[in-house]
């Protein structure tokens, strides 16, 4: 059996004893996709784009699970192995199915459930946010109630939403177990981190194309650059993708879900920090990602305002994060152009 056909067989198994009990109960319990006429549109329409969704998972639970398990893992490990599969075999041909990463990574599922719970939930709000614009039978007015709707329905679960205040640099990069991952990792981080870039990027190419030829020639087209960045380690994203400078339609058109994201991919680094700095000690791994998780979930701790979030964005330089795509065509609501901050 190939690699890859023990990864989407392992990907459908469910562990029942993956999750504590804590989290089988009150605000943990599963829920899905809002019902909606717009579901899996986007699964439908751009198959290849949505596939590499599928890898995404992987690449994070995997990530997770390494770093958990193997505390003093190598750089040969994930810079190596774990990169080279994902970007040789895994990115070519990735899942057609959604991949259970409690499956992929069992361990670092149990060590923090609740995470792994808030994660799962900001990127169903991507596929539902992606949905609503892949949707054709949606007219480009009604896109934005639409999109209002899946947000609210995002926001009704407190205890695992991401906050959708803008939080400052400081509490990714200032804290005692910060850069700890990227300066040992440089290789997976800057994966991870075009993982983000691609995420953002694909609301862009959506909005910009005014047919749906037009859109399915963007979305071609970030899905293209993704993956020359993949072939090219050189060319990943040296800085956090952040939403307003690598996706400046999506941020002007619903800035709140932009702000969600950006914390969604801040909380992905910090775990990563967190599970690979020996300053914190094993005992005390599983406290230190709930109480940032804590913070990134609450409105208050290290927020910043709307336009300095924009500003520090800007300034940090969308070339640096991977590159801001250009379309060539106007947002296909006219009355929403954007006025682009730079």
């Amino acid at each position: 059996m190939s690699h890859m056909k023990r990864i989407a067989l392992s990907a459908i198994v469910v562990f029942g004893s993956t999750f504590s009990a804590q989290a089988q109960t009150g605000p943990y319990f599963e829920q899905t996709y809002l019902r909606a006429s717009h579901n899996w549109a986007f699964h439908d329409n751009y198959p290849e784009a949505n596939r590499l969704f599928n890898a995404f998972d992987y690449g994070h639970a995997i990530l997770y699970e390494t770093l958990w398990r193997q505390p003093t893992a190598s750089v040969a490990e994930l810079d190596g192995k774990q990169f080279g599969f994902i970007t040789n075999q895994l990115l070519v041909h990735p899942p057609g199915v959604m991949l259970d990463e409690s499956a992929i990574g069992p361990e670092w599922a149990k060590l923090a459930p609740e995470v792994l719970a808030m994660f799962e939930w900001a990127h169903m709000l991507h596929r539902q946010i992606y949905d609503v614009w892949a949707d054709d039978r949606i007219p480009a007015t009604e896109k934005d109630a639409r999109v209002a709707e899946v947000v609210s329905y995002y926001k009704s679960r407190p205890a695992l939403a991401f906050s959708s205040k803008p939080k400052d640099m400081e509490l990714m990069e200032g804290q005692p177990y910060s850069l700890a991952f990227r300066k040992k990792f440089p290789k997976y981080n800057g994966l991870i981190w075009s993982y983000h870039w691609l995420q953002m990027t694909l609301y862009d190419a959506l909005m910009a194309g005014r047919t749906r030829q037009e859109r399915q020639a963007n979305v071609s087209k970030v899905v293209g650059l993704f993956r020359g960045m993949t072939r090219a380690p050189s060319t990943l994203p040296a800085m956090m993708p952040m939403t307003p400078a690598i996706a400046p339609l999506f941020t002007d058109r619903y800035p709140e879900a932009a702000i969600i994201f950006d914390n969604l991919h801040s909380l992905h680094d910090v775990v990563s920090d967190i599970l690979a700095n020996q300053v914190i000690p094993r005992s005390a791994k599983r406290q230190t990602i709930l109480a940032a998780a804590a913070h990134y979930r609450d409105d208050h701790t290290s927020v910043t305002s709307v336009s300095d979030w924009r500003d520090m964005a800007n300034e940090m330089g969308a070339e640096k994060m991977g590159g801001r795509p250009s379309f060539g065509t106007i947002p296909a609501d006219p009355s929403k152009a954007p006025n682009r901050r730079q």
